[in-house]
């Protein structure tokens, strides 16, 4: 029988709490997303391209980017962006034990906070429609698009497996 101690350090205990802090943090980064989207205007539901396309102009490599530096708002976006990496990256170098959980736990985090990231973006404001419809992934190191589908259906799947993969404990050789 599992000891209290044991319990609470096994990994499907940790890898829940783990997806507990990930999704708390979903959800505010979304809601902070809809703040930004409705101080620059953008009509709730509507992707980048179809906002590009309302205007008579086409996203761009740098229209996001441009945008937000005109109206004093990229610096912000930057430090916005680093901060929500330095958070999960900073929680898992504090509470992982060995650097290969501590990735893991980064990796897992990342995934499960980009996931919930959309799920609340869809409940709060209707975006993404679908998962064809054009998203700005980031901004750091340069301004990335590309549809939706591609980081949920392919890229956080695959680091949660990766994360969860890490965060086991290694067996005794």
């Amino acid at each position: 029988m599992q000891s209290y101690s044991q319990k609470l350090n096994s990994l499907p205990w940790r890898l829940f709490w783990w997806g507990v802090y990930a999704a708390a943090f979903g959800v505010t980064e979304a809601a902070l997303v809809v703040y930004v989207r409705q101080l620059l205007g953008y009509p709730p539901g509507l992707d980048y391209a179809e906002i590009w396309s309302a205007r008579g102009e086409s996203l761009s490599f740098n229209a996001m980017s441009r945008e937000l530096y005109d109206r004093g708002l990229y610096p912000v976006e930057i430090a916005r962006e680093a901060g929500t990496i330095l958070l999960l990256f900073g929680a898992a170098m504090a509470a992982g034990r060995s650097w290969r959980e501590r990735w893991g736990i980064f990796w897992y985090t990342f995934a499960l906070w980009d996931l919930t990231y959309y799920l609340y973006l869809v409940w709060f404001i209707g975006f993404p429609r679908s998962l064809g419809a054009v998203d700005v992934y980031f901004l750091i190191p340069i301004t990335w698009y590309g549809p939706v589908w591609f980081p949920v259906c392919v890229v956080m799947p695959a680091l949660t497996m990766l994360g969860a993969w890490l965060m086991r404990s290694p067996k005794p050789n």
